[in-house]
């Protein structure tokens, strides 16, 4: 799922507007208006509202854009009409005057096909990735705290007593990090939908995490928390023997939430999460497990207990009412502490 935005594309050349368009479209963006800089400058003023960001690629060296784009007779390169001036003034109306972000670059020097030329096209559809989650946070409500459910063998239905035994509105949200086969990504959808008070939506690019919700992490999509809490896909694979990785996605919760992040490891086979057991712990995270003894398979549990980080131990029950107290002791902490 991607999170689209609205682009317009702003270029001194034709071979520049081919590369960029394909890569807008190809990310999932919808394209709203492309067209050469040095001709854009009456239509900017419409245009302006029907974007969520502008992408303007022209070479640095405005006197050889103009030069090259006027005189050379490859066809690649626009016949412009357009003086520099008007280069300028385009470029100069949306610095000063647009509302939305105006994403600046100059792949001139960038041969098309070449291995530069395709990262400098990555690039730009990373900027793109963190602008749309940017953009999403701005109109939601991004949680204050964030704990990751982690699971193996005999985790769904562990996570899902978890779930009903937990009220509603905790202000947190949970990301949830299941390993199987990613087809069945579906079924647990529905089966954690219909558990206890919180929606549940896969992990896409650009999301946001928000209070009293569940996001639901995959094996077949690598995708990082970034830190200011939106996610961010992208095509490196996961590291390490498990997919999704739980001690990768606790690595990004704990550098980004820090304290006010926590871990519950229930039954599993393996020992995902013992590793990152202890980055919680440094940043003053909650580390907890299911115990062992009421586990499908206890040994990612047992691993977690191993490292000496855990802070409580329960069943699904038990872990549920443990959180909710704990929820309640940091909002009576945050209402003392308020000035």
């Amino acid at each position: 799922m991607q999170a689209a935005l609205r682009i317009g594309l702003l270029v001194d050349t034709l071979l520049k507007q081919q590369h960029l368009t394909t890569m807008i479209i190809q990310t999932g963006h919808q394209l709203c208006y492309r067209g050469l800089i040095s001709a854009a400058i009456d239509e900017l003023p419409e245009l302006n509202r029907d974007v969520d960001a502008w992408i303007v690629d022209i070479a640095e060296d405005t006197d050889a854009a103009t030069e090259l784009a006027s005189g050379a007779p490859d066809p690649a390169f626009a016949s412009a009409s357009a003086s520099e001036n008007t280069v300028y003034a385009a470029l100069d109306y949306l610095l000063e005057h647009v509302s939305v972000p105006v994403i600046l670059s100059d792949s001139s020097n960038e041969i098309p096909g070449s291995e530069a030329h395709q990262a400098w096209l990555k690039r730009m559809a990373h900027r793109l990735r963190r602008l749309s989650g940017d953009i999403n946070l701005q109109q939601a409500n991004r949680a204050p705290f964030l704990w990751v459910l982690a699971a193996s063998t005999g985790g769904p239905a562990a996570v899902k007593e978890f779930l009903n035994h937990l009220p509603g509105e905790l202000n947190l949200a949970f990301v949830y990090v299941q390993h199987i086969d990613a087809n069945y990504a579906a079924t647990l959808l529905r089966m954690m939908g219909s558990a206890g008070r919180y929606s549940i939506t896969l992990a896409h690019d650009g999301a946001v995490l928000q209070q009293n919700s569940i996001t639901l992490f995959t094996a077949d999509q690598r995708i990082d928390i970034l830190e200011n809490g939106t996610l961010s896909a992208t095509e490196e694979p996961w590291a390490g023997c498990y997919a999704p990785s739980i001690d990768q996605i606790v690595a990004n919760a704990a550098r980004t939430y820090r304290g006010d992040s926590g871990l519950i490891v229930f039954t599993g086979m393996g020992d995902d999460g013992a590793a990152s057991s202890r980055l919680i712990k440094q940043q003053g995270g909650q580390v907890w497990v299911q115990t062992p003894s009421c586990c499908t398979s206890p040994s990612m549990p047992e691993a977690a207990l191993a490292t000496g980080c855990v802070n409580f131990s329960g069943t699904p029950a038990q872990l549920a009412q443990q959180l909710t107290q704990h929820m309640s002791q940091h909002i009576l902490h945050a209402r003392v502490t308020l000035p």
